[in-house]
């Protein structure tokens, strides 16, 4: 898996559509297991957990296929450098 974790204060929604436009599909999946549904009902947490949801909310998976070529590579790359950092 490869994916890009946001600076603070970038909307990753925003940068998400952005890329959508572009024609290249990111998504973001990853939810701390402590939210998780099984997670609320079976885990155990002390604190706010803080760190972890502010990290989650700023990562985005980029796409990743075994047919995926080194200019597809390059194409996702170069959008996302061009792509504004604000929503």
């Amino acid at each position: 898996m490869y994916y890009v974790l946001l600076a603070p204060g970038i909307d990753r929604q925003a940068v998400l559509n952005a890329l959508k436009r572009d024609g290249i599909y990111s998504v973001f999946h990853y939810v701390p297991l402590h939210s998780s549904p099984a997670g609320l009902r079976y885990g155990r947490v002390h604190g706010t957990l803080g760190q972890t949801h502010d990290l989650s909310e700023r990562l985005i998976r980029l796409p990743l296929w075994v047919g995926l070529m080194e200019a597809q590579q390059a194409r996702v790359v170069d959008v996302l450098a061009a792509t504004p950092t604000t929503g």
